[in-house]
């Protein structure tokens, strides 16, 4: 209504006729003539108020209570929205075993993560840090090291495992505080195993075993031989009636020589040819008929007699002290 009744005005102000008269010293004022130029007509700015809206508030409709309540949820604080980035499993330290040449294998499942990194470092003998990778890079220099990332899990792997790589390893997530899983890994060197002694008679057969622990020989088949006194040929190879039963999987290998004979005697050798060089050795007795049983009487009659030497020392010295 207030614009209308304006715009009113300013149309009649408009069109409405206006005699303008000059005065030039003592000349009489004459009308304008027709063709004379109007002045401009001026419009003033004028304020037009209006009465002010009512906020709108919760309750007014439904609605507006679905804008409100969707509006609320939307602003959350983000740690109320979102979970903390957390540790999948055990918290504690891990303690991973594992034979030499073997791939070891750190698993670091982390859920929640968003925007948090996620690397693996190792500590070394000085307490000094070694970054490995950070996130899914490699920042180390050892390309025996892979890092795989599937279904959450952080997975560290480390090919052709040596003993020089045993320690501590962490999993960190950047959070504040950081957070850490520790893994200490152990790895073992490989050894090989066999009896030291055998006795045995002429006409027996000669049975040993010989084992290698804590080695995993990779795509080559381990080379296990069999030699005896300081010979470089195999002996299956000197001597007629020897077995070699080999278990390439399990690193065993079985030796048997049959119908023994004294100059069967000696050093028997187990030697591992590759992956890496190992031996191990026996000392092989071979005697002839009753000697075995008389050789067992007559350490059973020494231990008997040392026994019984003793005894006798105990009971000269405790009589010694009772006469002082």
């Amino acid at each position: 209504m207030n614009r209308i009744v304006l715009l009113m005005a300013v149309l009649t102000r408009a069109i409405a006729p206006q005699n303008v008269t000059e005065t030039h010293g003592t000349e009489p004022t004459s009308p304008m003539t027709e063709s004379s130029t109007p002045p401009p007509t001026v419009f003033r700015n004028m304020r037009v108020t209006s009465r002010p809206r009512r906020p709108l508030k919760k309750g007014d409709s439904p609605m507006l209570n679905y804008i409100f309540d969707s509006y609320a949820t939307s602003n959350m604080h983000f740690h109320d929205k979102f979970k903390a980035p957390s540790f999948e499993g055990t918290t504690e330290d891990t303690i991973l075993n594992a034979d030499t040449g073997s791939t070891v294998v750190f698993d670091c499942r982390v859920t929640s993560l968003r925007d948090k990194t996620v690397s693996w470092i190792r500590v070394l003998d000085n307490d000094n840090l070694e970054l490995l990778t950070l996130d899914l890079e490699t920042h180390t220099a050892d390309s025996r090291y892979r890092m795989d990332l599937a279904d959450e899990n952080w997975k560290l792997s480390l090919i052709n495992a040596k003993v020089m790589d045993s320690g501590v390893y962490c999993c960190h997530v950047s959070t504040h505080p950081p957070m850490l899983r520790r893994f200490k890994l152990i790895v073992h060197p490989p050894e090989i195993r066999m009896s030291k002694e055998a006795f045995l008679e002429t006409g027996e057969t000669l049975s040993l075993k010989c084992a290698v622990l804590h080695l995993f020989p990779g795509q080559a088949a381990p080379e296990l031989h069999w030699y005896r006194g300081n010979s470089t040929t195999s002996l299956d190879e000197v001597r007629g009636g020897v077995l070699v039963e080999t278990d390439h999987m399990t690193m065993t290998s079985h030796l048997q020589v049959a119908r023994l004979k004294v100059d069967d005697a000696g050093n028997y050798t187990c030697a591992l040819e590759a992956p890496i060089r190992m031996r191990a050795v026996t000392r092989v007795h071979v005697l002839q008929g009753s000697s075995l049983a008389e050789l067992q009487s007559g350490v059973k009659t020494t231990t008997s007699y040392m026994n019984l030497l003793l005894a006798c020392v105990i009971l000269i010295l405790g009589t010694e002290y009772d006469v002082r």
